[in-house]
């Protein structure tokens, strides 16, 4: 498979006063692909698509080292090459399926203030809404990702940098967001009627408008100490709140809350040496979590499938479970580097 995209952006400033002004922009993005299917030349085929992305951003202030602003726009993103020239299932040639378009267009907002009030300490806060032509999903059969219904995200999102002193430097971030899909999904209720009379099978499959592995909240903070030479150290926290797996919600994953630390030495000849300890307490968490349909010989229904007595589509689709990832354990990783 070959991708290659160009991109070109212009903007305009203009400052009507000392305390307002506006820019306008454009973006024009390109994108072509030509997948080649090894097992299935029906798959293979060339693409190519663009869009363009007006977008529109006005500032008031500063008034007392504090500045608001607002900005709404259009944007994009990209889908697998794949899914965008594939029209069979790989397995099962004779059921067809819909190319998802190469590029997807996307819609947002936000208005928001950004201080410098406290001396040291900048800071922003903004509230904002996105909507999504189409989500994107990792497909855990395929291995890759696939296009998916429309979707609308809003929230905020809080950033803060402080430095009180030239050797301490701390930052604190967090972002709440309310994920869900638009519309009704046809396509899922059938699946849902299909497994009926099993309720092994239905738990996870009924349709929903909640957006798989898309968090409530996401936060991070961290405290670094140090001068540009001599001793440094830090500690980071990454935090990851709970997530529905599932379109119903039937299946969320656990919320992860991870601690890195960081010890070294800067020489004023360039040279550094420093020790990470990542995940510093030994959290036993999950990196990723899915899940995703399947047959194990302990399923009730796995006897009733390898007898023949449950209908087919319901042992494709098998007993929806937990996939997961989990994190690192505690580790240690030494490295020396120098600068010439």
């Amino acid at each position: 498979m070959g991708e290659g995209s160009v991109g070109i952006y212009a903007e305009n400033t203009v400052r009507w006063t000392d305390w307002l002004r506006t820019t306008v922009g454009w973006r024009g993005d390109y994108y072509n692909a030509d997948v080649t299917s090894l097992f299935n030349s029906n798959n293979s085929g060339h693409v190519d698509a663009s869009l363009g992305s007006p977008k529109f951003r006005m500032v008031l202030g500063p008034f007392n080292q504090t500045e608001f602003f607002l900005g709404a726009g259009y944007g994009m993103h990209s889908n697998d090459a794949r899914g965008a020239t594939t029209t069979e299932v790989p397995s099962d040639p004779a059921t067809r399926l819909s190319q998802s378009p190469l590029l997807v267009r996307t819609r947002g907002a936000e208005v928001g203030v950004r201080s410098k009030v406290i001396p040291g300490l900048d800071s922003s806060f903004s509230v904002f809404i996105l909507d999504q032509d189409s989500e994107i999903l990792f497909s855990g059969d395929a291995g890759d990702t696939e296009a998916t219904r429309a979707g609308r995200r809003y929230g905020f999102e809080w950033t803060n940098h402080y430095r009180p002193r030239s050797w301490i430097d701390i930052d604190a971030d967090l972002a709440m967001t309310h994920a869900r899909f638009r519309g009704y999904d046809f396509d899922q209720a059938a699946v849902y009627a299909s497994l009926a009379g099993y309720p092994e099978a239905q738990i996870g499959n009924a349709p929903g408008n909640y957006i798989p592995n898309a968090p409530s909240m996401v936060a991070s903070a961290g405290i670094t100490l140090g001068e540009k030479t001599g001793w440094f150290g830090g500690v980071r926290w990454r935090y990851l709140a709970a997530s529905p797996l599932t379109e119903d919600n039937a299946f969320r994953s656990s919320a992860t809350s991870i601690f890195n630390g960081r010890l070294g030495y800067r020489a004023d000849n360039g040279w550094r040496i420093q020790l990470d300890v990542l995940n510093l307490f030994d959290t036993q968490a999950n990196q990723i979590t899915y899940a995703y349909g399947s047959l194990l010989k302990t399923d009730t229904l796995y006897n009733l499938c390898a007898g023949g007595v449950a209908p087919t589509p319901v042992c494709q689709n098998g007993v929806m479970d937990y996939v997961l990832h989990p994190v690192e354990p505690l580790t240690f990783r030494l490295t020396v580097a120098g600068a010439f």
